[in-house]
């Protein structure tokens, strides 16, 4: 199933993500599924919930937001929402477009919960 090895490789940079943080836990993991990723939402969320058992995602949510298909036509420059997978411009017609957004899985972000006792890590800040 490929949601299931997207999920996998999900939790591994959310592991990442955590450790460079100091993070004790992920909150809330969040991202953008568009109707050309080829990813079903409802089998995503079923595969985290199946394969985010680590202490990390111990009480975590996926929240999947959908995204629609918008594309940018080369001719007019009109930018729009592709519907119905009809990859003509809804300005001039013309089919030399490209896609903009809706054509991937993307992480965006993570919400963690600091570990206790740890100052929060400020970086270059001061």
């Amino acid at each position: 199933m490929h949601e299931r090895s997207l999920v996998k490789a999900l939790i591994a940079q959310v592991a990442n993500l955590a450790s460079a943080q100091r993070a004790s836990r992920a909150i809330e993991v969040r991202v953008r599924v568009g109707p050309l990723s080829g990813v079903e939402p409802l089998l995503l969320s079923g595969a985290f919930e199946d394969l985010a058992k680590a202490a990390l995602f111990d009480g975590a949510r996926l929240t999947v937001v959908e995204v629609p298909l918008r594309a940018h036509c080369r001719k007019c420059s009109a930018v729009f929402n592709v519907n119905n997978f009809h990859f003509c411009c809804d300005v001039c017609g013309s089919p030399d477009i490209d896609t903009i957004d809706g054509d991937a899985v993307i992480l965006e972000s993570v919400e963690f919960a600091l570990a206790v006792n740890e100052e929060p890590a400020y970086g270059d800040l001061l």
